[in-house]
């Protein structure tokens, strides 16, 4: 990590996206003081790293402590976030990553651009080291047009209406490209996440809820909402479907025949023993009732 000296920072850096982000500025601004301002040797995690100039050797959670040095518990950022921000800026060509199992080197696209070649005044050249900015408009103008802005100040390009008939494609609706979904889109995007991040949100959350109760809620202000975005990204819960009969299968029984439209009874012959038989209730039953009414 540079430990001294100064950098350049050009006004044309309102222009970017990362003016955008009290947080993306912070974390560029941190990336472009600890890369070295030229070859050398440090220790990282007890192993000897050599890098070059715009070179800085790092992780995500040790940015992110750097990030969070002085800051508010409430308001610290995660070293989620800022390891999704360092990738935006890769994908802006900002800057580039290489990664291993233990560290990540990251280089400053064009650093050199951001090294002053101005000598350094003093106002006591003999005993003081106080560092005098000083502005150079005219000349400023001319080298600012050798350096490449374009990448940085650019999200993302997302093709809006492929990506809401994607939507509709998986959800089985119908909703527009209108300014208010985009807004959603556009503020995702300027986070940091990607288009296939977008594409991946609408994946899990309709393959989660389709079918479900929750499939109402498959909308573009749900899916592309700020705190449940990241989620729905990496993961979308399934949700039971709902079951009929308290969640047991029906039972299904054939039925019977005699409840059928057109049934008929048999016909049964008696045989003379029955006849007998009834034939003798019959008169046992005549004969209490002439008792009862006599």
């Amino acid at each position: 990590m540079a430990d001294g000296g100064w950098i350049k920072l050009y006004r044309k850096t309102r222009q970017s996206f990362v003016w955008t982000d009290p947080n993306l500025l912070k974390l560029w601004l941190l990336l472009l003081i600890k890369a070295s301002h030229s070859d050398s040797k440090f220790l990282f995690n007890g192993q000897e790293i050599s890098v070059t100039s715009g070179q800085l050797v790092t992780g995500a959670h040790v940015l992110a402590s750097e990030m969070n040095e002085g800051v508010p518990r409430d308001k610290a950022v995660t070293w989620r976030s800022v390891w999704r921000w360092v990738k935006k800026f890769e994908n802006a060509e900002m800057l580039t990553i290489k990664s291993t199992s233990q560290y990540s080197v990251i280089t400053i696209t064009n650093f050199n651009n951001y090294q002053s070649s101005d000598k350094r005044v003093t106002s006591d050249c003999q005993s003081t080291d106080n560092q005098v900015t000083t502005y150079k408009n005219l000349k400023n103008e001319k080298n600012e047009k050798n350096i490449n802005h374009s990448s940085a100040s650019a999200e993302p390009h997302v093709d809006f209406d492929k990506l809401f008939e994607y939507l509709n494609e998986k959800s089985g609706k119908h909703f527009k490209n209108t300014a208010t979904n985009r807004k959603l889109v556009h503020e995702r995007l300027r986070e940091g996440f990607t288009p296939k991040d977008l594409q991946t949100a609408i994946d899990n959350v309709t393959a989660g809820w389709l079918g479900t109760e929750m499939e109402q809620y498959i909308r573009p202000s749900t899916i592309f909402r700020a705190s449940k975005f990241e989620g729905y990204v990496n993961s979308v819960p399934r949700v039971a479907k709902p079951q009929q009969s308290g969640g047991r299968p029906r039972r299904q029984e054939a039925t019977p025949e005699w409840m059928a439209k057109d049934y008929k009874a048999p016909k049964q012959e008696a045989t003379d023993a029955e006849k007998a038989e009834l034939a003798a209730q019959l008169a046992e039953l005549d004969k209490l009732r002439q008792e009862h009414d006599a």
